[in-house]
């Protein structure tokens, strides 16, 4: 792996940008499973959802599950977890940004310093993993086709399956598959 300074700064935000985007998502999620408890537990919601046919069992049923999902999968605490781990990679990414003229030391401090904190991470969702590498070449203005590809179904997936092991590839790589392909065609 590189450790020239912009790849590890690049990095840095990479790290930084997915943690954000996963608090943010466990934040939502830990919202909304909250409010359907309360509204489902409620006695005047449960009578006007009778009234539209469901039985009281089901709303039961809908109440423990969601109730039983907020205990087993802990969405406030993960949302924390993410959010220590973005606050880390943001002081660091802080600390490179006052070195105006990075030495090879500076990156590889910086470098293990990242490192470090990658081992407190949870496991990664490469999809949102890929969506924060686009989000990087954009914030440090890197030319667009260095983005990821990244599937309708993997971004609508990305926050519930790993797809670990996926490899995505830069537009870049794609353009130039295309024409190679069109080129064998003809």
């Amino acid at each position: 792996m590189t450790r020239e300074p912009e790849n590890v700064r690049f990095n840095i935000l990479r790290n930084a940008l997915y943690h954000t985007a996963r608090r943010r998502s466990l934040e939502q999620t830990n919202r909304v499973f909250n409010l359907l408890v309360v509204l489902l537990g409620a006695a005047a919601f449960s009578d006007l959802i009778t009234r539209i046919g469901m039985t009281s069992v089901w709303v039961g049923a809908g109440v423990a599950l969601i109730g039983a999902l907020q205990l087993v999968f802990d969405f406030g605490r993960q949302a924390r977890d993410h959010q220590v781990l973005q606050r880390d990679y943001y002081n660091l990414l802080a600390e490179t940004e006052v070195v105006h003229e990075p030495t090879p030391q500076d990156a590889s401090e910086w470098h293990a310093r990242m490192i470090k904190i990658t081992g407190d991470e949870p496991p990664v969702l490469r999809a949102i993993d890929a969506k924060a590498y686009n989000d990087a070449v954009g914030a440090m203005e890197i030319d667009p086709e260095q983005r990821l590809h990244i599937p309708r179904i993997d971004r609508f997936l990305g926050g519930f399956l790993a797809f670990e092991g996926r490899q995505y590839s830069k537009l870049v790589e794609l353009k130039r598959s295309k024409r190679l392909k069109e080129r064998r065609d003809r």
